[in-house]
């Protein structure tokens, strides 16, 4: 075959370029064309249409974004705008904010494109116009000022927390198992083109208080990504470390550790 004859052939001093080179095409053209089926895994969706406390937004292009609106306890308390992590919808994270209700927090928690009963297909662009739909509506339909709203990202939903707090002034940026972009969770160095969410780049530009929580064995984002993000942005910040936890067991183990944290970093 061709293909074979151009990477096999008789040796000579070209053959391990021309195999590199081959190799290199081949991953890059996967994570381009790919990388949306890789990045965004959505599941079948864990609420109905009649879920309590569901409401349906609207975005720029008339698509409907699920969200969950838990009102502040206080009429002046903090308001968290929460984006989600990958392979959970807003459904699954009730339980958590409940709990966090209970400490006082207003939450906004909105599904991306074709997550939960959210339309369309998931993709970066989708990810920033439902953020930026879910920050209008509390601005405008719940009437938060925006000294009293904090942008929480947790994993893939970093993204879109830290493009929406590099465009919008509000009280705060928090990050819960953050990665530098999406490819470099994967490659660690920037190797193809096309890489998502290139936190890495937007927290140099980001001048609200930054709050950012990893666990220290996380095998799915390095706890190193949480770590260069928070030393790479301006300040004011914090780095809060949670002891012994990975991806997934970070809220279980951590919440009380955690939600202290927020408290402090909430409160005026």
């Amino acid at each position: 075959m061709q293909w074979r004859k151009w990477i096999l052939g008789e040796w000579n001093w070209k053959r391990p370029f021309k195999s590199l080179a081959f190799i290199y095409v081949v991953l890059a053209i996967t994570a381009c064309g790919f990388s949306n089926k890789f990045i965004f895994q959505p599941q079948a969706s864990q609420y109905t249409p009649n879920a309590f406390r569901l409401e349906m937004l609207t975005g720029s292009e008339g698509e409907q974004i699920a969200a969950f609106w838990y009102p502040p306890a206080k009429p002046d308390g903090p308001v968290l705008l929460w984006s989600h992590g990958n392979a959970e919808d807003i459904g699954a994270l009730v339980p958590l904010h409940r709990e966090l209700a209970t400490e006082g927090f207003g939450i906004l928690a909105y599904d991306y494109p074709g997550f939960g009963l959210s339309e369309g297909s998931p993709n970066e662009a989708g990810c920033y116009a439902a953020i930026q739909a879910a920050h209008t509506h509390l601005l405008t339909e719940k009437k938060i000022a925006p000294s009293r709203i904090f942008i929480v990202g947790q994993s893939v939903g970093s993204g879109p927390a830290c493009w929406l707090a590099e465009r919008e002034d509000t009280a705060g940026l928090i990050l819960v198992s953050p990665f530098l972009s999406a490819f470099r969770t994967v490659t660690t160095i920037p190797l193809f083109p096309g890489d998502k969410f290139p936190n890495i780049h937007r927290i140099k530009k980001i001048d609200e208080p930054l709050l950012v929580i990893h666990g220290t064995v996380d095998n799915t984002i390095p706890f190193s990504h949480g770590r260069k993000l928070h030393d790479l942005h301006p300040g004011p910040k914090k780095f809060l470390p949670i002891d012994g936890t990975d991806h997934n067991s970070i809220w279980p183990i951590g919440y009380d550790e955690i939600t202290a944290a927020l408290l402090e970093f909430t409160t005026p």
